[in-house]
């Protein structure tokens, strides 16, 4: 008997000793916790792109996301916002790549033709329709018919369909140095009285210049004045929406809507604010140096204003012209999921986070963007309502367009700078300069005349 129980004890530590030598063969477990998620319920992972190059912003979000959804293990790399959906064509309906991904709104509509996108459910409508700022919620929604490939809203199968969730918004607006200005001008033909006494001023008692023939000029932009997004403001008093009052024409720009603009542009605008200089003038280095006034720029460049130049600005509603609004176009930042994620139900909890009080907290705190939420919802996303800068931001969107999501957009701004750099840099007629952009533009599209 003694015999007998002296085997089976030797049976059971030879069992014993191959069991350990072959687990250790497979793997080793230095000290590392066991996952026993998949015996009592199996994790999802989604994979999330976004732009957030420290991973501050993301860390911060993938923490507060888990105490809500702990089941969700969210792996996240940084990916620049125009880089992303190239990045995931390669991988088209593999699966493979991100299942949530960050792009600036008019890569939208190229998305969806590339079947990149994955049009949303009622739940997030739902919540879109309840949080989101108007315009936000206007350029994340387009009217498409997968059949065609049409974004025509008059295409009886053009559905209006939900492709993403904006998570900030933005526009440019008056910038105003408050030690040069006591209240800024409302409208721009008091900045241009003002400019022409001020073109014709010395710089100084040592500097017997004028300001004009220092090149310090009394409105500038932070961008150039051939950029079609910085002038809708003046193309809109002045009559001209690109792709028609909806924006969504693609058989014609309109460029000829434009003349009345390219004419104050060469007559007026031009001598007051470059002189004889061309269209991409310095006038932003001079306002960061605190020399002139007035700069027209957006939300990206407030950081740099306050914390690097140390500028005592203010942020004004852009001025009327001719009596009429000036209507900036409006743009957003867009977080959708890929239309072959294998883990949809999950990168769709992800994408509705976004829209919460918690996560646009940080990325206000963490990321300094506006919230893209109706203007009385901003009250619950605490610090927002007390920035003076971004508030002006959100006062100027309540007068902004959206701008263009029709695919065809990517084929207006080549022409459009190129008609006001004619006017501007050579004395071409606004009509000629309105004619020579719509044809390339139908060029460019392959368009019949």
């Amino acid at each position: 008997m003694k015999n007998i129980r002296k085997v089976l004890i030797g049976l059971v530590f030879i069992f014993v000793a191959v069991f350990l030598v072959a687990c250790d063969d497979e793997q080793k477990n230095e000290g590392e916790l066991v996952d026993f998620s998949e015996l009592y319920g199996r994790k999802e992972t989604i994979v999330v792109w976004m732009d957030d190059e420290k991973g501050d912003y993301q860390r911060a979000l993938i923490s507060e996301f888990n105490k809500i959804h702990p089941d969700i293990v969210v792996q996240f790399r940084h990916m620049g916002t125009v880089d992303s959906r190239e990045k995931l064509k390669v991988f088209g309906p593999s699966g493979h790549g991100a299942d949530v991904f960050m792009f600036p709104h008019d890569h939208l509509a190229p998305a969806i033709l590339e079947d990149l996108v994955l049009s949303l459910p009622e739940s997030t409508r739902t919540l879109i329709n309840e949080r989101s700022h108007s315009l936000g919620a206007q350029i994340a929604t387009m009217h498409y018919n997968p059949a065609n490939k049409s974004f025509d809203p008059n295409d009886p199968g053009a559905v209006p369909t939900l492709f993403a969730v904006p998570i900030s918004i933005e526009s440019i607006g008056l910038y105003y140095n408050k030690e040069l200005i006591d209240e800024p001008a409302e409208t721009f033909e008091q900045i241009l009285e003002e400019a022409e006494v001020w073109k014709n001023q010395k710089v100084s008692e040592t500097d017997t210049r004028t300001n004009g023939e220092a090149g310090r000029y009394y409105l500038a932009t932070s961008s150039h004045w051939a950029d079609s997004y910085f002038m809708q403001p003046f193309y809109s008093a002045l009559g001209f929406y690109p792709f028609g009052e909806e924006l969504n024409n693609p058989e014609a720009v309109g460029f000829v809507n434009a003349i009345d603009t390219l004419t104050f542009f060469q007559e007026e605008l031009k001598p007051l604010v470059t002189g004889t200089g061309n269209h991409d003038s310095v006038g932003a280095t001079h306002f960061i140096s605190k020399r002139i006034p007035y700069v027209i720029a957006g939300p990206w460049n407030i950081e740099q204003y306050r914390d690097e130049a140390e500028i005592d600005f203010g942020i004004a509603q852009m001025p009327t012209l001719n009596g009429q609004p000036t209507k900036t176009f409006a743009g957003a930042q867009m977080v959708a999921v890929y239309k072959y994620s294998k883990n949809q139900d999950a990168a769709i909890k992800w994408v509705e986070f976004l829209l919460s009080d918690v996560a646009m907290k940080l990325q206000y705190d963490l990321k300094y963007k506006l919230p893209a939420l109706k203007s009385e919802l901003l009250a619950g996303v605490e610090g927002v309502t007390d920035d003076e800068a971004l508030m002006a931001m959100s006062a100027q969107l309540e007068t902004s367009i959206p701008m263009p999501t029709i695919p065809e957009v990517a084929s207006y701004w080549g022409p459009g700078e190129a008609m006001i750099k004619a006017v501007w840099n050579e004395g071409k007629s606004p009509e000629d300069a309105a004619t020579e952009a719509e044809q390339n533009y139908r060029t460019l599209l392959g368009l019949k005349e």
